[in-house]
């Protein structure tokens, strides 16, 4: 495999695109493709129109219960994507907590799985066996990825789904001083991140300077690059 390889992981896992070997200037859309083999991975029992029309209609609940009815608290944008549905959040204060939408999701017995990212101002609704890590597992069984010289590079906190991201055998990078005001996605969280997390582990360095000089010393902490 070519050590230029490229692949972008959109919409918290539920889209691989690669840059387009054959881009067209006046499509814009031509510059990435996206990989459809990805969909039979993570398909199973996508809600697709139904899922949605049930999460317009909880998102209508929760504008109905709004103060101020003249602005809706949250409303459906455009993903892009078949396997995305996105809710634009105004007002993060008056959503539900994670913990909420998880729960209402498990009484309707929708196999779909909620992400509160954008510090909660975006709500991704993806199939259920796609993730973020997902995408990073296919890319090792399609492409033959060897994880083990991923590097992954993440704030202090980070979107509902940040926890997952930190495990595996992929290296990782904390970039101290980057999303830290995250308190609210994770308001629900009844244990200490570190009981999940360890920073200790081999495979997770700190980078207390994000500067290009700082992010290569974490990576040479890590093996990777010169040293």
């Amino acid at each position: 495999m070519s050590s230029n390889f490229d692949a972008i992981i959109c919409n918290s896992g539920s889209e691989i695109y690669y840059p387009s070997l054959n881009p067209d200037a006046k499509s814009p859309g031509s510059a990435y493709l996206v990989d459809s083999d990805y969909y039979p991975h993570i398909d199973y029992r996508w809600g697709g129109d139904s899922l949605r029309n049930t999460l317009v209609r909880w998102a209508t609940s929760i504008n109905e219960k709004s103060k101020d009815n003249n602005t809706p608290v949250i409303t459906e944008i455009d993903s892009g994507s078949d396997h995305c549905h996105a809710f634009e959040v105004n007002d993060p204060t008056t959503v539900p907590p994670y913990k909420e939408l998880k729960r209402f999701i498990r009484i309707q017995a929708l196999r779909c799985y909620p992400v509160y990212c954008q510090y909660r101002h975006r709500i991704n609704v993806i199939p259920v066996l796609a993730s973020r890590p997902q995408a990073l597992r296919y890319l090792h069984v399609r492409w033959g990825i060897d994880l083990s010289n991923v590097v992954v590079f993440v704030g202090e906190s980070g979107d509902s789904d940040y926890e997952g991201l930190l495990g595996g055998v992929h290296k990782n990078v904390v970039l101290k001083g980057t999303c830290r005001d995250t308190s609210n996605i994770h308001i629900n969280r009844n244990y200490p991140l570190e009981h999940v997390v360890s920073t200790d582990h081999p495979n997770t360095v700190e980078c207390e300077d994000c500067s290009t000089e700082g992010i290569a010393a974490a990576l040479n902490k890590l093996g990777v690059g010169k040293s």
